[in-house]
């Protein structure tokens, strides 16, 4: 399987060559602005508004789905490690391939190439959509924006065309196995007591955070672990109502997102202090994943606490 994966790539590598002819200052403007849709400022929107302001429990399964299937879409880079299309690694054999010009990539990206990110978590993310909703608009939305953003990551040239139906294939079939194990799993953990769920929030990341201790798992994970805590302490504490009037729904969106992006922001630039102090990868690693479990909680409970102090949002009673 392996060997088939690496021999695929002189194959695609002629088609970016093909795409990067194709190229111009529109497309170039209008795929960048697509790729922006699938990325993790695009995720921390995304998410968040669902959450806050269109369907709670929606919001709140969206988010897991996503940020699991994040989780092994870093297990899976790293396991086949392809480098990516502009890496000068693949130089030897692009040349025994008797390919002897270069892509010039318009995104700077460093994980691996197979699979693409992107494009597994736009299958994940907008199918979940729409198969919650069940409208047939939105399933055409939905289809056109992981085709866009797949397409959008070969267009870049940062990513094989094997990358993306990798990420199509994967999404596909972890969505499906998502969709049919979310409402067992939701009507099991209603049962728990708040204290099992707040473990279970906890150790489930952390155990495939300790299969799989890299870099690229300490975003997801860290975010899972952060918004999981925030549910549950949101459902005892605040018990916010997404619904009401537009103009509450958009106050709400913009007052969460200052909550979170000063979150994201603020952790970054005191984190990005003592980082070059940092001689430990397992330390940096462990600050990565606090730095998102913040941000996840975060958007998780504090936005909603907000909320509803300020009026923005009703108070559900309690069960």
């Amino acid at each position: 399987m392996e060997q088939w994966v690496w021999g695929l790539v002189p194959w695609g590598y002629r088609i970016l060559l093909e795409a990067e002819g194709l190229r111009s200052r529109f497309l170039n403007v209008f795929f960048s602005m697509v790729t922006d849709i699938g990325s993790e400022m695009g995720y921390i929107v995304l998410l968040t508004l669902v959450y806050w302001c269109v369907n709670k429990r929606v919001g709140q399964g969206l988010s897991m789905a996503y940020l699991y299937t994040a989780a092994l879409n870093a297990w899976i880079k790293d396991l086949w490690r392809i480098p990516r299309p502009g890496d000068p690694a693949l130089d030897d054999l692009l040349n025994r391939a008797g390919i002897d010009r270069r892509v010039s990539p318009l995104r700077l990206e460093e994980s691996p190439s197979f699979v693409s990110g992107h494009t597994q978590g736009a299958a994940v993310t907008w199918g979940y959509l729409a198969a919650r909703f069940r409208k047939g608009w939105f399933w055409g939305v939905a289809g056109l924006l992981i085709v866009l953003i797949g397409l959008s990551r070969i267009y870049l040239g940062v990513h094989f065309p094997q990358d993306v139906i990798g990420g199509l294939l994967i999404g596909g079939v972890y969505l499906g196995a998502w969709l049919a194990a979310e409402p067992r799993l939701s009507a099991q953990l209603a049962k728990l007591e708040s204290v099992w769920r707040y473990a279970l929030a906890i150790s489930v990341p952390l155990v495939l955070l300790a299969i799989h201790p890299a870099r690229d798992s300490m975003t997801p994970v860290g975010a899972v672990i952060g918004l999981g805590v925030g549910y549950v302490l949101e459902g005892r504490t605040v018990r916010f109502r997404e619904g009401g009037p537009w103009v509450r729904r958009v106050l709400r969106g913009a007052l969460g997102l200052v909550i979170v992006l000063v979150t994201y922001v603020g952790l970054s630039a005191l984190f990005g202090l003592w980082m070059p102090l940092l001689t430990s990868q397992s330390v940096q690693f462990a600050l990565r994943a606090l730095r998102y479990a913040l941000v996840g909680f975060a958007g998780g409970w504090a936005a909603p606490w907000a909320f509803v102090r300020i009026g923005l949002a009703d108070r559900a009673p309690k069960n």
